[in-house]
């Protein structure tokens, strides 16, 4: 439940935060969602460790590494994303584009990293029918699919035009460095 629940604190609309029309809002929920997740894989890798007999080592370990991957890129998307201040108040393209692609990769970030966590969850609850929600489980892991696939498809079109911009940036600078 602990899943699904971060799931909707990015995923859906909160009273909780209200929603706004600044920039970086969808930003912040999906990093607050990122640690309901963290808090939720810690709690089931406790249990794992205490049941050892029931999981696989591997799957545990694998888990740790993507949290602690997970981890590292969304403190980088954190620093990275310019204030809502300066991105209403430039008149440029840049900082929206640099919230935007914060957005998506945290998106992709932390919906696989829901992903892993659903999946080390499936063996030993779902599948041995301690946990009888598997429809529930499903129609959440399919919502977690899908979403991020659609960021993933944002994602590309961000890498073509960052390469498109920085190769007419090295351009630009030839050019001026040739004045």
């Amino acid at each position: 439940m602990a899943v699904i629940q971060a799931g909707g604190m990015y995923l859906t609309p909160s009273d909780e935060r209200p929603h706004d029309d600044l920039p970086t809002t969808q930003l912040w929920r999906t990093i607050d969602g990122f640690e309901a997740l963290d808090d939720a894989a810690s709690i089931l890798i406790y249990y794992r460790k205490r049941h050892p007999e029931q999981f696989s080592q591997d799957d545990t370990d694998h888990l740790i590494h993507q949290g602690n991957q997970a981890r590292k890129v969304i403190r980088k998307l954190h620093t990275m994303v310019p204030s809502d201040d300066l991105i209403m108040t430039t008149d440029s393209y840049g900082p929206d584009l640099m919230a935007e692609y914060a957005t998506n990769a945290a998106i992709i970030v932390t919906t696989s990293f829901a992903m892993g966590i659903l999946a080390c969850y499936y063996e030993p609850f779902i599948k041995t029918g301690k946990d009888r929600r598997k429809r529930m489980f499903r129609d959440f892991q399919a919502a977690y699919l899908d979403v991020r696939d659609e960021c993933l498809s944002r994602m590309e079109g961000h890498e073509y035009l960052i390469k498109e911009l920085s190769s007419a940036h090295r351009a630009m600078q030839k050019v001026l460095k040739d004045l």
